[in-house]
Protein backbone atom coordinates (compact mmCIF):
# COMPACT_ATOMS: atom_id res chain seq x y z
CA UNK A 1 0.00 0.00 0.00
CA UNK A 2 2.79 2.45 0.90
CA UNK A 3 4.56 1.62 -2.35
CA UNK A 4 1.40 2.48 -4.27
CA UNK A 5 1.05 5.78 -2.41
CA UNK A 6 4.66 6.63 -3.14
CA UNK A 7 4.19 5.91 -6.83
CA UNK A 8 0.97 7.91 -6.87
CA UNK A 9 2.66 10.92 -5.24
CA UNK A 10 5.56 10.75 -7.67
CA UNK A 11 3.15 10.72 -10.63
CA UNK A 12 1.19 13.67 -9.23
CA UNK A 13 4.36 15.72 -8.73
CA UNK A 14 5.67 14.86 -12.19
CA UNK A 15 2.40 15.92 -13.80
CA UNK A 16 2.31 19.10 -11.74
CA UNK A 17 5.80 19.98 -12.93
CA UNK A 18 4.91 19.40 -16.60
CA UNK A 19 3.99 22.93 -17.76
CA UNK A 20 6.91 24.51 -15.90
CA UNK A 21 9.41 21.95 -17.13
CA UNK A 22 9.19 22.96 -20.79
CA UNK A 23 9.99 26.64 -20.05
CA UNK A 24 12.89 25.66 -17.81
CA UNK A 25 15.01 25.57 -20.96
CA UNK A 26 14.51 29.32 -21.45
CA UNK A 27 17.43 30.55 -19.29
CA UNK A 28 19.92 28.34 -21.16
CA UNK A 29 18.41 29.40 -24.49
CA UNK A 30 18.74 33.09 -23.57
CA UNK A 31 22.36 32.45 -22.61
CA UNK A 32 23.01 30.69 -25.93
CA UNK A 33 21.17 33.21 -28.13
CA UNK A 34 22.83 36.24 -26.58
CA UNK A 35 26.27 34.67 -26.02
CA UNK A 36 26.13 35.37 -22.29
CA UNK A 37 28.84 34.17 -19.92
CA UNK A 38 26.16 33.24 -17.34
CA UNK A 39 22.77 31.56 -17.26
CA UNK A 40 20.08 34.09 -16.33
CA UNK A 41 17.96 33.41 -13.29
CA UNK A 42 14.29 32.48 -13.64
CA UNK A 43 13.69 35.77 -11.78
CA UNK A 44 14.52 37.54 -15.05
CA UNK A 45 10.94 36.81 -16.11
CA UNK A 46 9.23 35.33 -13.06
CA UNK A 47 8.25 37.44 -10.07
CA UNK A 48 10.44 36.50 -7.10
CA UNK A 49 11.90 33.64 -9.18
CA UNK A 50 8.82 31.49 -8.56
CA UNK A 51 8.00 29.71 -11.80
CA UNK A 52 4.63 28.48 -12.92
CA UNK A 53 1.65 29.42 -15.04
CA UNK A 54 0.97 33.15 -14.85
CA UNK A 55 4.11 34.10 -12.90
CA UNK A 56 6.11 35.64 -15.78
CA UNK A 57 5.19 39.19 -14.80
CA UNK A 58 8.46 41.16 -14.63
CA UNK A 59 9.04 44.19 -16.87
CA UNK A 60 11.32 42.10 -19.08
CA UNK A 61 8.74 39.29 -19.36
CA UNK A 62 6.03 41.79 -20.25
CA UNK A 63 8.23 43.20 -23.03
CA UNK A 64 9.00 39.69 -24.28
CA UNK A 65 5.30 38.73 -24.33
CA UNK A 66 4.48 41.92 -26.24
CA UNK A 67 6.90 40.68 -28.90
CA UNK A 68 5.36 37.23 -29.25
CA UNK A 69 6.78 35.14 -26.40
CA UNK A 70 4.43 32.31 -25.44
CA UNK A 71 4.91 29.58 -22.85
CA UNK A 72 6.57 26.36 -23.95
CA UNK A 73 7.60 27.67 -27.39
CA UNK A 74 11.36 28.08 -27.71
CA UNK A 75 11.02 29.59 -31.20
CA UNK A 76 8.88 32.41 -29.81
CA UNK A 77 11.62 33.09 -27.23
CA UNK A 78 14.26 33.48 -29.94
CA UNK A 79 11.92 35.72 -31.99
CA UNK A 80 11.10 37.93 -28.99
CA UNK A 81 14.79 38.31 -28.05
CA UNK A 82 15.63 39.33 -31.62
CA UNK A 83 12.78 41.88 -31.61
CA UNK A 84 13.94 43.38 -28.29
CA UNK A 85 17.46 43.73 -29.66
CA UNK A 86 16.34 45.23 -32.99
CA UNK A 87 14.04 47.73 -31.28
CA UNK A 88 16.46 48.60 -28.49
CA UNK A 89 13.69 48.01 -25.93
CA UNK A 90 14.40 49.34 -22.44
CA UNK A 91 11.85 47.70 -20.15
CA UNK A 92 12.93 49.42 -16.93
CA UNK A 93 13.40 52.86 -18.53
CA UNK A 94 16.96 53.37 -17.27
CA UNK A 95 18.32 54.35 -20.68
CA UNK A 96 20.07 51.02 -21.34
CA UNK A 97 18.39 48.53 -23.73
CA UNK A 98 17.40 45.18 -22.22
CA UNK A 99 19.69 43.08 -24.40
CA UNK A 100 22.65 45.36 -23.64
CA UNK A 101 21.89 45.00 -19.92
CA UNK A 102 21.84 41.22 -20.20
CA UNK A 103 25.12 41.24 -22.12
CA UNK A 104 26.62 43.55 -19.46
CA UNK A 105 25.42 41.26 -16.69
CA UNK A 106 22.89 43.74 -15.30
CA UNK A 107 19.18 43.29 -14.75
CA UNK A 108 16.83 44.73 -17.41
CA UNK A 109 14.10 44.88 -14.75
CA UNK A 110 16.17 47.30 -12.67
CA UNK A 111 17.75 46.51 -9.34
CA UNK A 112 21.25 45.39 -10.19
CA UNK A 113 22.96 42.23 -11.32
CA UNK A 114 20.93 39.05 -11.85
CA UNK A 115 22.08 35.89 -10.09
CA UNK A 116 24.32 33.68 -12.22
CA UNK A 117 22.38 30.51 -11.47
CA UNK A 118 19.93 28.64 -13.68
CA UNK A 119 16.47 27.51 -12.62
CA UNK A 120 17.71 24.18 -11.31
CA UNK A 121 20.70 25.42 -9.33
CA UNK A 122 20.91 25.32 -5.58
CA UNK A 123 21.44 28.81 -4.23
CA UNK A 124 21.38 30.30 -0.76
CA UNK A 125 17.60 30.41 -1.18
CA UNK A 126 17.36 26.69 -1.98
CA UNK A 127 15.25 25.28 -4.77
CA UNK A 128 12.14 27.30 -3.95
CA UNK A 129 10.12 28.01 -7.04
CA UNK A 130 12.07 25.83 -9.40
CA UNK A 131 10.71 22.72 -11.09
CA UNK A 132 13.51 20.85 -9.34
CA UNK A 133 11.83 21.64 -6.03
CA UNK A 134 8.85 19.55 -7.07
CA UNK A 135 11.09 16.59 -7.83
CA UNK A 136 12.86 17.00 -4.52
CA UNK A 137 9.54 17.15 -2.72
CA UNK A 138 8.36 14.00 -4.51
CA UNK A 139 11.55 12.21 -3.51
CA UNK A 140 11.22 13.32 0.10
CA UNK A 141 7.59 12.21 0.17
CA UNK A 142 8.56 8.84 -1.27
CA UNK A 143 11.33 8.35 1.24
CA UNK A 144 9.08 9.48 4.06
CA UNK A 145 6.57 6.74 3.39
CA UNK A 146 7.81 3.63 5.02
CA UNK A 147 6.68 0.19 4.25
CA UNK A 148 4.78 -1.24 7.15
CA UNK A 149 5.88 -4.58 8.40
CA UNK A 150 3.00 -6.89 8.99
CA UNK A 151 3.21 -9.52 11.64
CA UNK A 152 3.93 -12.97 10.23
CA UNK A 153 0.82 -14.87 9.30
CA UNK A 154 0.25 -18.13 11.10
Amino acid sequence: MAKERCLWLAVVFMLAAGPVHASATYPAEIQKQLGLSYTPSCALCHANGVTGLGTATTKFATSMKARGLVANDITSLDTALAALEAEGTDSDGDGVPDITELKNGTNPNGGGVPPTYGCFSVTGQGLTGSPGALWLLALAAGLGLRRRRLPPQR
